[in-house]
């Protein structure tokens, strides 16, 4: 029986693509480098804010001052235009009304992972969420998964993941979760492998949820 509900945050509960990709660009800008396109930027997110960066700058020498331009500029920018996905904020709470635990994890910044979700949801809305912190590795491993399972007293066979990148695909299988992919995130749904289940409308995961109970 599902007892947690665990959901990735960029491009599965929450469109941030275009703050995060004005963000990075006005950071590129200020050290002088060439600006990305939304559809570039949404193959350099998933790992993370290190990872984001390498990804978009010529090499190391910009890393220091691009970063410190980005974590300034998302910080300001992060809720221009990023909204909650169609459907998400009722599947929520129909997943809520059946008495299960959700939980956030995602390899963004802790306290960003905060404030978004506190912004966009409520943070009263999950039993966790847990963005990467400094002591915990980040997806796909399962540092962040342990922490869950541990403070929400959950066994690893009673949970559902939910993501849109193989980051996450990973993540769930590493951790002996049931994978659940989803088709309207950054990447195409041809390009996710790994997964249980694979859903084009969040409200599938409550008949997800009937068919395991």
């Amino acid at each position: 029986m599902i007892k947690l509900v665990i959901f990735d945050l960029d491009g599965t509960l929450l469109d941030t693509i275009e703050d995060i990709t004005y963000s990075l660009n006005l950071a590129l800008q200020d050290a002088n480098l060439n600006p990305i396109t939304v559809d570039e930027c949404k193959y350099m997110v998933g790992s993370g804010v290190k990872v984001l960066i390498e990804r978009a700058i010529p090499n190391e020498k910009y890393y220091a001052k691009v970063y410190d331009k980005y974590m300034y500029y998302y910080e300001k920018y992060q809720k221009n235009k990023t909204k909650p996905y169609p459907f998400i904020i009722d599947t929520l709470k129909a997943i809520k009304d059946e008495n299960l635990k959700l939980a956030v994890l995602s390899n963004k910044p802790h306290d960003d992972a905060l404030r978004v979700v506190d912004y966009y949801f409520g943070l009263d809305k999950f039993d966790l969420v847990l963005g990467k912190k400094e002591n915990n590795r980040r997806k796909p491993h399962i540092d962040g998964c342990l922490e869950i399972l541990d403070t929400l007293k959950i066994n690893n066979n009673e949970v559902l993941y939910v993501g849109d990148t193989n980051i996450d695909m990973e993540t769930a299988n590493n951790a002996a979760f049931i994978a659940v992919a989803v088709s309207w995130g950054f990447r195409l749904a041809s390009e996710l492998k790994g997964y249980d289940y694979l859903i084009d409308n969040p409200k599938e995961l409550l008949k997800i949820i009937e068919e395991l109970k």
